[in-house]
C-alpha cells in the first residue's frame, strides 16, 4: 500500500491533517448551533469553560501517560472514546445533558492535540527544534480543510455534520497511528507524575505559563467565540466556514515565515510579535460590522496561532529534557488553550449578553495590551538584547 512506503514524518504530518480536519469540523459551528438551539451566550461561554476546564488537568496527564507508555498507544485510546462522544453529541439536547456530553469531550479530546505534537517533537529527536512549524502546518491545512467543507454543508444538516464527520476523520486517524514508524519514542524512564515538578520548579518556565494563561484570558473572544462575532455582525454559515478556513490557511505561511523570524530574533520577541498582532485583531473585529472585510481580518490569525506557538515551543523545549518534551507541549496547550480560554469564556460570554461581542472585541484588546507590558517585562530580565532593543 502506498501508505506503508510512507516515510515516518510524512505519516506523522497525515495525522496531523485528519486529527485537526475533525476538529475544525465540529468545533468551528459547535457556538452557532448551540445558539440556533436556543442557548444565551452565558450558557454557550459555560459550555465552552465546561470543555476546557479540566484541561490543566488532563493535558499534562495525557502528556505524562505518553511519555512513560508512548504517543501511538495513548492516541488512539483517546480518539476512539472522542469520536464516540462526538458522534452522540449532536443527537443530545438541553443544557445538562450538553454539559455532560462537553465534559466527556473535556477529559478525552482535549491532549490529542499535545500527544501529536509530542509524536512530531519525539520525530525531531532533539535535532532541530525549529522543524516543528513544518508539522503543525499540516494540523492548520487540515483544520481549514474541515471547517471549509462543513460551512457549506451545515447549510444541509448541521447536527450531522459535526458529529458523523468527526467521527469518521477520527476513525481515519486512528487506522494510520499503529502503523506509524516508533524509532523515535521518548525515553520514558523516570517519566511519572512526579515530573511536573520539574517544570514548576523552574521559575522561567513558570512565569511563562502563567503568562501564556493570562493572555489566553484576554484573547479568548479570537477563538471560541469567534463564530459568533460573525453571527453577530450578519455572516452566513458559508460565511463562516470561509472565515475559519481562511484563518487556518494563513496559519501555514506564516508558520514558515515565524520559523525564520524565530532563527533571527529568538523566541521572546516572536511571542510579543504574536500578542501585538493579535491586539490588532481584536481591534478591527470591534470596529468592524461587515462580514467579508472581518472574513479579511482573519488573514492575521496566523499570527495569533502559528507565530505564538513557535515562539512558546521553542522557548520552552529548550529548557527541558528530550523525554518531558511531550509533558512540556501539553503544559503549554493546558495553560493557554485549556485553562485561559476556560476562564476567558465564561467572561466573554457573561459580556457578550450585557454589551456585546464588538465592545466586548474592544475590551479584551486593552487587558492584552496590559499582558503584553508584563510580557516585554519579564523578557528585558532575562534578555539584555530584548533590553536595548527597547
Amino acid at each position: 500500500m502506498l501508505y506503508n512506503k510512507m516515510a515516518a514524518s510524512s505519516k506523522i504530518k497525515l495525522i496531523y491533517f485528519l486529527v485537526y480536519s475533525s476538529l475544525g469540523i465540529w468545533i468551528s459551528f459547535l457556538n452557532v448551533y448551540l445558539e440556533q438551539s436556543g442557548f444565551s451566550g452565558l450558557e454557550i461561554g459555560v459550555i465552552n469553560a465546561i470543555y476546557v476546564s479540566t484541561s490543566i488537568i488532563v493535558i499534562p496527564l495525557g502528556g505524562v501517560l505518553s511519555d512513560r507508555y508512548g504517543s501511538y498507544l495513548i492516541l488512539m485510546v483517546l480518539s476512539i472514546i472522542s469520536g464516540c462522544l462526538i458522534y452522540f453529541l449532536g443527537s443530545v439536547s438541553g443544557f445538562v445533558l450538553i454539559a455532560l456530553m462537553m465534559f466527556g469531550l473535556s477529559i478525552f479530546n482535549q491532549p490529542i492535540n499535545a500527544v501529536v505534537d509530542g509524536i512530531a517533537l519525539n520525530q525531531l529527536n532533539g535535532g532541530d527544534r525549529q522543524a516543528y512549524g513544518t508539522f503543525r502546518l499540516w494540523g492548520s491545512f487540515g483544520f481549514a480543510t474541515g471547517a471549509l467543507v462543513t460551512g457549506y454543508l451545515s447549510n444541509w444538516k448541521s447536527e450531522s455534520i459535526f458529529t458523523l464527520s468527526s467521527m469518521l476523520l477520527l476513525f481515519v486517524s486512528i487506522f494510520i497511528i499503529g502503523r506509524v514508524n516508533k524509532n523515535h519514542q521518548a525515553d520514558k524512564i523516570g517519566v511519572n507524575l512526579n515530573s511536573l515538578a520539574f517544570f514548576y520548579k523552574n521559575s522561567r518556565l513558570r512565569n511563562v505559563f502563567l503568562l501564556i494563561l493570562i493572555f489566553g484570558i484576554s484573547i479568548s473572544p479570537l477563538h471560541y467565540f469567534i463564530n459568533l462575532y460573525f453571527t453577530t455582525i450578519g455572516a452566513t454559515q458559508s460565511q463562516i466556514g470561509l472565515a475559519f478556513a481562511v484563518q487556518a490557511f494563513f496559519e501555514i505561511p506564516l508558520f514558515f515565515l515565524g520559523i525564520r523570524f524565530l532563527k533571527k530574533a529568538g523566541p521572546e520577541k516572536v511571542i510579543i510579535v504574536a500578542m501585538l498582532v493579535s491586539i490588532l485583531r481584536m481591534v478591527l473585529y470591534g470596529l468592524t460590522h461587515d462580514p467579508q472585510m472581518a472574513i479579511l481580518i482573519g488573514l492575521f490569525h496566523g499570527f495569533t496561532i502559528s507565530f505564538f506557538l513557535i515562539g512558546v515551543v521553542e522557548y520552552v523545549q529548550k529548557q527541558t529534557p528530550s523525554h518531558l518534551r511531550t509533558t512540556a507541549q501539553s503544559l503549554i496547550l493546558s495553560f493557554h488553550f485549556g485553562a485561559g480560554l476556560a476562564l476567558g469564556n465564561v467572561w466573554i460570554g457573561y459580556l457578550k449578553d450585557l454589551v456585546g461581542m464588538h465592545e466586548v472585541m474592544l475590551l479584551q484588546s486593552l487587558i492584552s495590551m496590559f499582558v503584553v507590558v508584563l510580557t516585554v517585562y519579564f523578557f528585558r530580565g532575562l534578555n539584555p538584547l530584548l533590553k536595548r532593543a527597547k
